[in-house]
């Protein structure tokens, strides 16, 4: 029986531990994931918007349990949709000035996203 426990691994018995930071950070990950997937299937237009700014939303969520080396490591967030920033959101993104961690997504779509 030792020999199993030997073999376990660290993500068992994670649903206990709720307030555990590397669980949190493992459940963010996993979401992202999920919601990158959703974007890349969304289909053009409104869903896509709103898939980019939930993709974003957790990106932001789980930036906040990373330490600064490991946010550095983290691949950029694939570019927003046509249509999915404001006006001076776009400025911004053609300028080089969009950080999407930073950002809030347009009223329009926050009402949408129930934010």
């Amino acid at each position: 029986m030792a020999e199993a426990a030997a073999f376990r691994r660290p993500w068992h018995g994670a649903s206990d531990r709720h307030a555990d930071p590397a669980v949190a950070a493992l459940r963010l990950q996993r979401a992202e994931v999920d919601a990158l997937l959703a974007f890349r299937h969304a289909e053009p237009g409104e869903d896509e918007n709103l898939a980019w700014w939930r993709l974003q939303r957790i990106r932001t969520a789980r930036l906040a349990l990373l330490d600064a080396a490991t946010q550095a490591t983290l691949s950029p967030l694939p570019a927003p949709p046509a249509h999915a920033l404001s006006w001076w959101q776009g400025v911004k993104h053609r300028v080089g000035r969009f950080q999407a961690e930073r950002e809030q997504p347009p009223a329009a779509i926050a009402r949408k996203l129930g934010g």
